[in-house]
């Protein structure tokens, strides 16, 4: 599951540079003297291409900026502003503060993202929050070229393989679609079926006619099986309309669950109709949005339908959404929190985490070292948080967490509470 609250560009397919190399012994042979030994330990290549800059780095602090598209993550900067405040407030380990020094609205135009990732880097930045929609592969290739990392949600290509530099806290998203050997499914949305007392429920997917839409029905497709029945796709150019085409379509078909991966507008635009004619349960993606049920007429064309979200849900009141509360106090932040300040949260937690795990000796080169090649999980130590990842993973594997709400009467009340999946590497 991949959709943003926006239309996104479309990815293209990456492979990861591992993929059809021969198996190391057949490549390495023993009269290669020393080089025998440089052939079994590929990681110390790897590390030495890393120069070890302390941009942004000094005894006392980190300086790290903030990139976001107002119109779809407008108080990001909010959310990172409140974890930072706990390493103020709390005995925490960190070795040194972390100061946010500057916040860019790119506007969703890729290239006033490329100019503000390019004066970041001129402007002695260790790390970026990136909560934009247009940050394309020129800008994350060019954070890579960079080795400047940076955190947010992992619906861009950019935070997977074979971009390094790219720290999601829900991992790689798509994995899968984009072909990266050994990318896992985040099979998320199948693990909601309990609702449905132990039978496997039926589905129709409504996506977009694009290679976002087809990556989607790629993931959709592997996870469901037999139980996806029928693909019903929405040209990204249709404005209106949408609900009578996916119900033309449909018409003749059972279901149980009709879920729309549509985008924000699209989806606003149809769901009451279908709501409405629709048998069972209508699911979208994109609209578990904090706050935006405040608008009575969008709250009415919500009402009864139901939204998978990637984010640990406010309304489960369990000790994430206290410990967030408690530090946008801290603030004088909000006291209801958008889904764009716990994205600022989370991926704030995250660079936390790796700081942490890093320690005094702090550069660009023992940063890869430790999150790519040692690897580290990162496990917030509340309940209700992210799901735990390995960070060595985090390029081509979701963490795979996701919850199940409906709104009722005007609110969104959680059906099935966020849920991760288990990992072989947490044994």
């Amino acid at each position: 599951m991949s959709e943003v609250p926006t239309e996104t560009e479309s990815e293209t397919l990456v492979t990861t540079p591992e993929a059809d190399q021969p198996p190391l012994e057949d490549a390495v042979t023993l009269d290669q003297g020393s080089s025998n030994e440089e052939a079994e330990n590929p990681e110390v290549e790897i590390i030495e291409k890393v120069e070890p800059s302390t941009r942004g780095v000094d005894e006392t602090s980190v300086r790290i900026g903030v990139i976001k598209t107002s119109d779809v993550f407008a108080d990001v900067e909010v959310g990172v502003e409140a974890r930072l405040s706990r390493i103020l407030t709390e005995d925490e380990r960190s070795v040194r503060e972390i100061e946010v020094v500057q916040v860019v609205d790119d506007g969703g135009d890729p290239l006033q993202t490329l100019g503000a990732v390019q004066a970041m880097a001129d402007q002695d930045i260790f790390a970026i929050v990136l909560a934009s929609v247009s940050a394309d592969r020129a800008v994350t290739d060019y954070l890579a070229e960079q080795n400047i990392p940076f955190f947010g949600w992992g619906f861009l290509e950019g935070f997977c393989y074979p971009n390094q530099w790219g720290f999601s806290f829900n991992g790689c998203l798509n994995g899968h679609a984009l072909g990266i050997s050994g990318a896992s499914v985040d099979d998320g949305p199948l693990r909601v079926s309990n609702i449905f007392y132990g039978r496997q429920p039926t589905l129709i997917l409504v996506t977009t006619s694009d290679d976002a839409g087809n990556a989607m029905e790629s993931i959709v497709s592997k996870v469901w099986g037999d139980s996806l029945v029928t693909v019903v796709k929405i040209p990204v150019s249709q404005e209106s309309g949408i609900a009578e085409s996916i119900l033309e379509e449909i018409d003749d078909v059972e279901s149980d669950i009709l879920w729309l991966s549509i985008g924000l507008g699209k989806t606003l635009q149809s769901k009451a109709q279908l709501i409405r004619s629709f048998p069972g349960m209508v699911v979208d993606d994109v609209t578990y949005l904090p706050g935006i049920l405040r608008e009575y007429e969008t709250s009415k064309e919500l009402e009864g339908g139901y939204v998978f979200s990637q984010f640990p849900p406010q309304e489960e009141y369990r000790e994430a959404t206290t410990l967030i509360a408690t530090d946008l106090e801290n603030i004088n932040g909000p006291l209801i929190y958008s889904q764009a300040i716990s994205l600022g949260y989370w991926s704030a937690d995250f660079l936390v985490h790796l700081l942490n795990e890093i320690g005094e000796d702090l550069n660009t080169r023992t940063f890869f070292n430790v999150a790519n090649i040692q690897g580290t999980i990162y496990s917030p130590d509340v309940l209700g948080g992210p799901c735990a990842l390995m960070t060595a993973l985090v390029h081509q594997d979701p963490s795979g967490g996701i919850a199940l709400l409906q709104v009722r009467g005007g609110v969104f009340r959680p059906v099935v509470d966020f849920d991760c999946p288990e990992r072989y590497w947490e044994d």
